[in-house]
C-alpha cells in the first residue's frame, strides 16, 4: 500500500500549497499572472538542472512526452491560478480535483488497468462529492461558480489527469527524477509567456523585491509544491495510476478544513463563505469525496 500513503502525503501536501497559493495571489502580488511567471522561472530553473544529463540517456520519445506531461499541466495549473483570483478556494479545487474519471478511462482504453464496477461507482461518488461542495450554495443561497468558468475548471481538470497519464506511460522508459525535471521544464515553458503581458514583469520583480512575499512564494513553489509532486511520483510508479489520482483527488477535502480554520475570525487569513447552508451543502460533499476514496483504497 506504499502508493496509498504516498497518495495521500500528495494530496494533503498540495491542499496546503493550494491554501499559500491563494493567499501570496490574493495578498502578496498584484495579480495571477504574476504568480504564474514566478511558478514559470522556479520550474523551468528545476527543469535545465538536469537537462544536459537527460537529453544524453534517455531516448527522445519518452523525453518529449514527458515535457508535454508538463505542458499540459501547465494549461490546468494557468486556468486555475486565474480562477483563485475571484473564486473561494474550497469551490473551486473541487472541480479541478475531478480528474480521476478521466484518467480511469484513458488508462482502462490505453493502458489495460483492470477497473471493476465497485472502483467505478467509488470513482463517481468521489467526484460527485467535489463537484458538490464546489457547486453548493453561497449565502446567497445561489452557486457562486458560473457554468462559463466550470465548463474551463473541467477542462483544466481534463489537462491535469491527462497529463498523469502521459506520466504513467512511460514509468517503463524513464526513471522517476529524470521524468519529474522534465516535466517541470515543461511547466516552466509554458508558464513564462506571461511575462508578455502588461505589468507582469515590473509585479514580479516587485515581488522579489519584498522579502516577506518573496520568501512566502519560494516556500510555497520551491520546497512544498517539489514535495507534493515527488509525492505524486513516488506514487504512480508504485501503483495503478487511476487509484493514485482518485486517492488524490481527497485534496478539496483537506482543502475545505484549512479555509475553515484560516477563515475563523481570530485568525482571518483567508475569507471562505462558509456559514449556513453553504457550510451543510459542502460538508455533505466533503463526505461523499471521503467515501469514495475509502472505496478505492479497501476494495
Amino acid at each position: 500500500m506504499t502508493w496509498l500513503i504516498f497518495s495521500f502525503l500528495s494530496a494533503f501536501t498540495f491542499s496546503l500549497v493550494t491554501v499559500l497559493d491563494k493567499v501570496i495571489i490574493t495578498k502578496h502580488v498584484s495579480s495571477a499572472k504574476v504568480f504564474i511567471l514566478g511558478l514559470g522561472i522556479t520550474q523551468t530553473a528545476m527543469g535545465f538542472y538536469f537537462f544536459p544529463w537527460l537529453i544524453s540517456h534517455y531516448p527522445l520519445i519518452p523525453s518529449l512526452i514527458a515535457l508535454i506531461s508538463g505542458i499540459v499541466c501547465a494549461i490546468y495549473l494557468i486556468i486555475m491560478f486565474m480562477a483563485m483570483e475571484s473564486q473561494d478556494v474550497s469551490r473551486l479545487i473541487p472541480v479541478v480535483s475531478t480528474y480521476p474519471i478521466f484518467v480511469a478511462f484513458l488508462s482502462y482504453a490505453f493502458l489495460g488497468e483492470s477497473i471493476g464496477l465497485y472502483i467505478w461507482l467509488s470513482i463517481i461518488l468521489t467526484v460527485s462529492g467535489a463537484v458538490m461542495v464546489s457547486l453548493g450554495p453561497s449565502q446567497s443561497g445561489r452557486a457562486s461558480t458560473s457554468i462559463r468558468l466550470m465548463i474551463l475548471l473541467f477542462f483544466g481538470s481534463l489537462c491535469f489527469g491527462l497529463s498523469q497519464f502521459l506520466a504513467k506511460i512511460i514509468v517503463d522508459d524513464m526513471e522517476l527524477w529524470p521524468q519529474f525535471m522534465l516535466r517541470s521544464l515543461g511547466v516552466g515553458i509554458a508558464s513564462s509567456f506571461v511575462i508578455f503581458f502588461p505589468g507582469v514583469k515590473k509585479g514580479f520583480i516587485q515581488l522579489v523585491k519584498t522579502p516577506k512575499s518573496f520568501f512566502l512564494f519560494f516556500f510555497t513553489e520551491g520546497i512544498l509544491a517539489f514535495a507534493a509532486i515527488a509525492f505524486f511520483y513516488f506514487a504512480i510508479y508504485a501503483g495503478e495510476v487511476y487509484l493514485v489520482s482518485t486517492v488524490m483527488s481527497s485534496r478539496p477535502v483537506f482543502v475545505f478544513f484549512l479555509g475553515i480554520i484560516l477563515s475563523l475570525p481570530f485568525i482571518k487569513i483567508l475569507s471562505e463563505r462558509l456559514e449556513g447552508k453553504a457550510l451543510y451543502v459542502r460538508a455533505i460533499g466533503t463526505f461523499m469525496t471521503v467515501a469514495g476514496v475509502s472505496g478505492i483504497a479497501l476494495l
